[in-house]
C-alpha cells in the first residue's frame, strides 16, 4: 500500500496574498497568532526546533524528502492551484521538477474551487475558477506534462496520476477526455483521475458520483476527515440531542455569535470502519484537526483517534493499493505529519510503524 501525504505550498510569499491578507503573509501567519479559545485549547502549534520554513529554500525541500523517507511516507500530493491560466503557489513544485537530485516523488491534486475571502466570516470571491474550452485545456495539460514526464511523478500502469478536488463541473468529462487523449499522443497509456468524495449528501451521494465519474477515472478517494464528520453529521444515530439548546441560550446571553464544534476523533473512526472499501475507492486517514488558527470561533476542532482505532482502520484497509494522508503540513488546520513541540515525531511514528 503506497502512502501519499498532501501538501500545502502556501509556506512562501506570493503578491496575491501579500495584497488579499497583508505584507509577508504565509501559512505560518495564521498559524503564529492562534490562541486558545477556551482552558485546555492547545494554541498555537508550534513546529519542532522552531522550524518556521521557507518553501521556496531548497534546504527546507531537502529536509522535508529525508523525513518522509525515513518514515515510510511514500510521496507528497501537491495542491495545484490553476484557475483558467492563472497559477497561485506554483513555486514549490517548479522547483522540485528543476532539481533532479531531490528524491521526493509526488503527484498533484488538481485544487479546483474558486478562492474566497472565508476566513474573516465574508464570502468575497478573490479567483474564481473557470474551466474555459479546449485551447484552455491544451495550455493546461502543457503545463501538466513537464510534471508527467518527470520520472518522480506518480504513474499507475504508465499513465500519471491527476487527482480532482471537486468533482461537479459541467466541463468534467470533455476535459478529462481530452487531457487522457493527449496523453495518449505523448506516450502515456492514457491518464489516471482519482475524483474526490467529500461525503456530501449521504448516504446516495457517493454512489451518485460512482455514476458520474469520467470515462478515465479509475479511482474515487473517501476524503477525511470531511466524509466520515459528514455522515456523523447527517445521520440520525448521530444526531446529538437538542441540550444544545442550553448551550444556544448560554451564548446568547454572552453575546457570542457561535462556539467552537468539537467532535471526538474516535467516534469518526468508528464510522469509517463500517465502510465497504472496493477496489476503485482510496481510503485516506487524518490525525486530528482544528481549523481555529483560520477561522477562530467559526472552525471545529476533531480529536485524534486512540493508535489502536487508527491501526485497526488500517488493518481493515490493508490490500488497498493507496492511503492518501491529510496532510503533511497543513498546520493552520492541525492536520500535520511534521514534527511538532507538542507531539514530537508521533504521527510519523505512526506512518513507520504501519508495515510492522
Amino acid at each position: 500500500m503506497k502512502k501519499f501525504a498532501f501538501f500545502l505550498p502556501q509556506f512562501h510569499e506570493i503578491k496575491e496574498n501579500n495584497e488579499w491578507w497583508g505584507k509577508g503573509f504565509t501559512e505560518w501567519t495564521n498559524v503564529k497568532k492562534a490562541k486558545p479559545l477556551f482552558d485546555g485549547h492547545e494554541q498555537p502549534l508550534i513546529p519542532l526546533n522552531n522550524n518556521y520554513y521557507n518553501l521556496l529554500e531548497k534546504e527546507t525541500v531537502v529536509w522535508q524528502t529525508k523525513l518522509m523517507n525515513e518514515y515510510g511516507v511514500d510521496g507528497m500530493i501537491y495542491y495545484h492551484y490553476y484557475f483558467c491560466g492563472k497559477k497561485l503557489l506554483e513555486k514549490p513544485a517548479e522547483n522540485l521538477l528543476k532539481d533532479k537530485t531531490i528524491n521526493q516523488p509526488f503527484f498533484f491534486c488538481w485544487a479546483n474551487h474558486s478562492w474566497i475571502r472565508s476566513w474573516n466570516g465574508t464570502s468575497e470571491v478573490l479567483v474564481e475558477q473557470k474551466y474555459g474550452t479546449e485551447n484552455d485545456w491544451k495550455e493546461h495539460f502543457e503545463y501538466l506534462l513537464h510534471f508527467f514526464k518527470d520520472e518522480r511523478y506518480e504513474k499507475r500502469k504508465n499513465k500519471p496520476l491527476l487527482m480532482i478536488f471537486k468533482s461537479d463541473f459541467p466541463e468534467k468529462n470533455a476535459m478529462l477526455d481530452y487531457f487522457n487523449t493527449e496523453c495518449i499522443k505523448h506516450g502515456f497509456d492514457g491518464i489516471c483521475i482519482i475524483e474526490t468524495y467529500h461525503g456530501q449528501s449521504y448516504p446516495n451521494g457517493l454512489e451518485e458520483l460512482k455514476n458520474n465519474k469520467s470515462k478515465c477515472t479509475e479511482f474515487i478517494f473517501l476524503r477525511e476527515p470531511a466524509m466520515a464528520l459528514t455522515m456523523y453529521i447527517d445521520s440520525i444515530k448521530y444526531k446529538p440531542k437538542w441540550i444544545n439548546m442550553k448551550l444556544k441560550e448560554f451564548f446568547a446571553k454572552k453575546k457570542l455569535l457561535s462556539y467552537v464544534r468539537t467532535y471526538d476523533g474516535n467516534t469518526l473512526y468508528d464510522i469509517m470502519l463500517n465502510y465497504k472499501i472496493e477496489s476503485t475507492l482510496i481510503p485516506g486517514v487524518f490525525f486530528q484537526w482544528d481549523n481555529t488558527p483560520r477561522h477562530s470561533f467559526r472552525g471545529y476542532i476533531i480529536s485524534s483517534p486512540e493508535r489502536e482505532k487508527f491501526n485497526e482502520y488500517i488493518k481493515k484497509i490493508k490490500g488497498c493499493e493507496y492511503l492518501f494522508i491529510n496532510a503533511w503540513n497543513e498546520w493552520a488546520e492541525g492536520m500535520i505529519l511534521e514534527p511538532t513541540e507538542q507531539n514530537k515525531f508521533k504521527y510519523l511514528e505512526w506512518i513507520r510503524d504501519l508495515d510492522k
